[in-house]
């Protein structure tokens, strides 16, 4: 997925920073904001397997693509990874009980 904005674009001396925790670009200094967010998009979309990047959008602006695996390719490693994973604990350990029919 790719997203446009028309505002005055992000500098390219900023654009190998904008991912990190904190990083404000000295021109947006004067904008509210954290400098969480775009930090907070990358670890998401790498906790999916996915990407993010920034760049500056001819005739001003930026550029913002997101990247997700597909459904089926996000499966097939999940397939693949499953017998190194170990099984999933339960807190108080054990089986889990059976459900008793209710009525």
């Amino acid at each position: 997925m790719t997203v446009r904005d028309y505002g005055r674009g992000i500098d390219a001396a900023d654009l190998p920073h904008i991912f990190e925790r904190l990083y404000r670009p000295t021109a947006a200094r004067t904008t509210p904001g954290s400098g969480l967010g775009l930090a907070i998009v990358r670890q998401v979309a790498e906790a999916h397997g996915g990407t993010v990047k920034a760049t500056r959008a001819a005739g001003g602006g930026s550029l913002f693509t997101l990247r997700l695996p597909t459904i089926e390719a996000a499966a097939d490693e999940t397939r693949t990874d499953a017998s190194d994973r170990p099984a999933p604990h339960r807190a108080g350990g054990g089986p889990r009980p059976t459900p008793t029919p209710r009525g």
